[in-house]
């Protein structure tokens, strides 16, 4: 019988972690659709944090909000996750969403404790906003197709992702919550080397010459050609304006 991070290493992408993630999220909401209660269990509620520690790292494993969300939240954390474990590889990444999945959870409670208020986290809402801001904070100037269609530079969506944290809570606990943004970026910057025993070739986030889905990389070869073509057509002028 073979392993199961075998089998998701079949799937498309490359990224047995980001699709396990993915995985139960349909699966807990497909439960919770047909009146599974037990799930609750997973999600993280400030208040009993310490008689329920492990919810600050299962709450990214409930699907929760409508079917447009899961499908259009799952495929940017397919996108840039996947991106990201396959640069890091399934340890590294591993590690990396449980760092900031905890560290938001972690700061809410902390929140509540300083203001008296509750506060609840269940999907991988916290864990994509990270993934993003990591994956910006690594391609801050390379241009993103938001919404298939808008041409935006990844710095900026980074910074669309932590607005949408900070709206996610009501204020002033949605500030708090910004902590796993902020694990995110010290994760690409340092955090991540802390652990590197041995030097290893790292892998390029994306594959220039594979056959891909992803619409990023569509774009930037499509732009490649384009200033390719333009230096061929400006060199062919030069040389007919050549005198021989």
């Amino acid at each position: 019988m073979r392993h199961p991070r075998a089998v998701m290493s079949q799937l498309p992408g490359d990224c047995p972690v980001t699709w396990a993630v993915l995985g139960a999220n349909v699966l807990t909401f497909a439960v919770a659709f047909v009146g599974g209660s037990g799930l609750l269990s997973l999600a993280f509620y400030a208040p009993e944090f310490l008689q329920r520690p492990w919810t600050a790292f299962t709450y990214p494993l409930l699907g929760v909000g409508g079917i447009f969300w899961l499908l259009l939240g799952g495929y940017v954390l397919w996108l840039f996750g996947g991106s990201l474990e396959r640069a890091w590889g399934w340890r590294g990444y591993t590690v990396f969403l449980l760092a900031v999945s905890g560290s938001s959870a972690a700061a809410l409670w902390l929140a509540g404790e300083l203001l008296g208020r509750g506060a609840a986290l269940a999907g991988f809402g916290m864990p994509l906003a990270a993934v993003t801001v990591a994956w910006a904070a690594i391609n801050p100037y390379e241009r993103v197709l938001l919404y298939f269609a808008l041409p935006v530079e990844a710095r900026w969506l980074g910074i669309l992702a932590a607005v949408f944290v900070v709206i996610s809570q009501p204020f002033p606990l949605g500030v708090f919550a910004l902590a796993g943004c902020g694990v995110a970026w010290w994760y690409v910057r340092q955090g991540r080397y802390l652990s590197i025993r041995s030097p290893r070739p790292r892998r390029r986030l994306e594959r220039e010459h594979a056959l891909t889905v992803n619409p990023i990389a569509w774009y930037r070869r499509w732009r490649l050609r384009r200033q390719f073509m333009r230096l061929m057509k400006r060199s062919g002028r030069g040389d007919d304006d050549t005198v021989h």
